[in-house]
């Protein structure tokens, strides 16, 4: 039988959702290149050709929910009718809508994340989502300083700041949702406290922030422990 030959992104793409369902199924560690390949009925090297590594494998997928968010939000941002303050919001409670969506991948990536020999993994995931969504919320608090609504005169750095804020709170929110008893207070005082902290540097009112909203942690407790 011929073999099929398939257009760079198709393939691509195939090697990724193939990844993600094994990842998820067999777990990140336990599942090989060759694993891979051979469910896909391919040669090593036409895997290498796509990616260095498994590690750059699980770095382009988590890319890849990256760039989906930024899609949604920048929908939001080009919503004319919205003030700053309901942009931002929305924003922030599409990115949680988007990864509940895609909960198999999160919660390979949380477990990749969160263990101590991927600290490096961590990192650059974290960079990753600064360089690609700050921009974006940076034109948010621009809008926002115009209406009056937010108080910074450093609109792109504190945008920054935001994103680079989530690298500590990352350490701890997870860590709440793999307790064998999710306690969704001290989950929500942690989201509580990181809203409070984003008003803070926007120079913003308090209560103007809502990152999540408690179904949403709700249905994400749900979902991490099933």
């Amino acid at each position: 039988m011929a073999r099929i030959i398939k257009k760079y992104d198709e393939r691509r793409t195939e090697f990724l959702n193939t990844a993600q369902e094994l990842f998820f199924t067999k777990g990140y560690e336990q599942t090989a290149v060759e694993t891979i390949i051979k469910k896909m009925r391919l040669s090593k090297g036409t895997f290498y050709y796509y990616f260095k590594s498994k590690e750059n494998l699980l770095d382009k997928l988590t890319e890849r929910l990256i760039k989906n968010i930024l899609k949604e939000v920048r929908k939001i941002v080009d919503e004319n009718e919205l003030n700053a303050i309901e942009k931002l919001n929305k924003a922030f409670i599409a990115t949680q809508t988007i990864k509940i969506e895609n909960m198999e991948l999160m919660k390979v990536l949380l477990k990749v994340m969160h263990d101590d020999r991927n600290l490096l993994f961590r990192y650059k995931i974290y960079r990753k989502s600064v360089e690609l969504m700050s921009p974006v919320f940076g034109s948010i608090i621009r809008q926002g300083i115009k209406e009056n609504v937010f108080h910074t005169k450093f609109p792109d750095e504190t945008a920054k700041l935001i994103f680079e804020m989530v690298y500590i709170f990352g350490e701890r929110i997870p860590k709440l949702f793999f307790q064998d008893e999710i306690d969704l207070n001290k989950v929500e005082k942690e989201f509580t406290l990181y809203e409070n902290a984003i008003e803070r540097i926007i120079g913003a009112e308090e209560g103007t922030v809502k990152i999540v909203n408690r179904n949403i942690l709700k249905d994400f407790s749900e979902k991490i422990k099933n």
